[in-house]
């Protein structure tokens, strides 16, 4: 009985999986056909992975979370790595980045507020910006490293068009101060840019003393606080707004409203995923409410402190390997810079990762197929707007 159970379960195995390659492959393939010639294959692959992924329901998400983590780390360290030929290298990525400044042109008198712009991708994001001649505010949560970083950036860059303002995106209160400060610094309709970068994954579980879980007031509800008090402020023609978002959207399926307000124990990665999915959902819902530019993006799997709270990252060997294979803070910074510099970045309300516009799958919620203004309304009432 055993043997015919264990037989039994990897031929089902066995059948899942090839079905699943089947499915990758001829999602890419229809994908690659309405991209640009330029787009690569493979870029198609990892995307069709990711969507194939949003549609294993059975498993739970965590389990789907780490799928498309691995998926994206083989992706990286065969086409980003130079292991094949034709494949890109860290060198030829940070180029790019290079380049996407140096051709921006008109940035006099533009400013941009950025949140965590203080490490990581973040302040790889400002030196871009700076480079392209933007006058930056960084939003920072310990004002000793956010000077620190404004320090930093001015001997670097040479220019000394940046400042940095505290910011808590766990407090409420804090959001709607450093909104007061900006409004003070920029004349109205004078913020051409604001990038919602902060963000922390996996921590140790903890309610915000606005009463929510701290990785979805982080990375959820504080940036559409933020957004919406900033708004009359952006410049309606040129303005852009960029959310953070994840590829670890794509675990998810259904939006509880109250999930939110929920604790966990030892995995917080639900969390993650869910906070990730809400703002990309929040920033497709929130473009139809304006004429600035609404993005949300993935950066890639970068190296920064974000991981500290995941183990796996973190292990002796592990860490080295991952250190090799995933991208810098600077390769990270290249799909931000590029809504930020690039003058035709399409439709707003997308979301974007590699380089190109992908697609966010539907969800659930309350039972119904996307109905994002439920989702929508909930987040203003818990912002209190």
């Amino acid at each position: 009985m055993l043997l015919l159970l264990s037989s039994f379960s990897i031929t089902l195995f066995l059948y899942f999986l090839i079905q699943s390659i089947i499915q990758i492959n001829a999602l890419s393939n229809q994908l690659h056909a309405s991209s640009a010639p330029s787009v690569r294959i493979s870029d198609c692959r990892l995307e069709a992975t990711n969507i194939v992924c949003n549609r294993w329901t059975w498993a739970p998400v965590f389990i789907r979370v780490y799928l498309i983590g691995i998926f994206e780390t083989i992706y990286i360290a065969l086409c980003k790595r130079g292991l094949f030929k034709n494949s890109l290298s860290q060198q030829l990525n940070e180029q790019q980045v290079d380049t996407l400044v140096q051709s921006y042109e008109n940035a006099a008198l533009q400013t941009a507020v950025i949140t965590g712009g203080d490490s990581g991708i973040g302040l790889e994001i400002c030196k871009g910006l700076l480079g392209a001649g933007f006058h930056v505010i960084i939003g920072t949560r310990s004002m000793e490293l956010g000077q620190k970083a404004v320090d930093s950036l001015k001997k670097q860059t040479g220019s000394d068009k940046v400042s940095c303002i505290e910011l808590d995106l766990t407090l409420f209160k804090s959001v709607k101060k450093f909104v007061a400060e900006i409004k003070k610094k920029v004349p109205q309709y004078q913020l051409q840019l604001l990038i919602n970068n902060a963000g922390v994954m996996n921590i140790p579980c903890e309610l915000t003393k606005d009463g929510y879980e701290t990785q979805c007031q982080t990375n959820f509800l504080s940036p559409i606080l933020l957004t919406q008090s900033l708004l009359p402020w952006m410049d309606t023609k040129s303005g852009r707004v960029l959310f953070a978002s994840s590829s670890t959207l794509y675990a998810i399926n259904d939006l509880n409203t109250t999930f939110s307000a929920c604790t966990y124990g030892w995995d917080g990665l639900n969390h993650y995923a869910y906070s990730k999915a809400c703002i990309a959902h929040m920033a497709a819902r929130l473009a139809k409410s304006t004429r600035v530019k609404i993005y949300a993006y993935h950066p890639g799997t970068v190296r920064t402190k974000l991981f500290a709270h995941t183990t796996v990252f973190n292990l002796p060997f592990v860490s080295k390997l991952f250190n090799f294979i995933m991208l810098t803070p600077k390769e990270g910074s290249l799909m931000p810079l590029q809504l930020c510099l690039q003058k035709d970045m399409g439709d707003s309300g997308t979301y974007w990762a590699n380089g190109r516009m992908q697609t966010v799958p539907a969800v659930m919620v309350y039972g119904k197929k996307n109905d994002i203004d439920v989702l929508w309304k909930d987040t203003l009432s818990k912002c209190g707007i």
